[in-house]
């Protein structure tokens, strides 16, 4: 039986929706803040609760760039950067 996603519970799926929604340069974006949060989590670097954080944080700091293969790139490439200097601060 299913029941209905509790968004208290399960936040990410939420915010993963929201991205989609928002297209663009977004889903790179917390695509790329989640691969660098879930390897500082295996490095034993940060929690995995901050995981969810820094994802957040990164995606709120983003402002939409060009939709081409250049910008999903560049925005891929800010997006590693500024959740990597979220995880050191931690």
């Amino acid at each position: 039986q299913f029941e209905p996603l509790d968004n208290e519970t399960f936040p990410a799926v939420e915010l993963a929706k929201s991205v989609g929604r928002a297209g663009g340069t977004y889903p790179a974006v917390f695509n790329a803040a989640n691969e660098q949060a879930v390897l500082a989590f295996h490095a034993g670097r940060i929690g995995y609760l901050d995981i969810l954080d820094i994802i957040s944080a990164v995606v709120d700091d983003h402002e939409a760039g060009e939709s081409s293969l250049a910008g999903v790139l560049d925005a891929e490439s800010w997006a590693r950067a500024a959740a990597d200097t979220l995880i050191s601060s931690r």
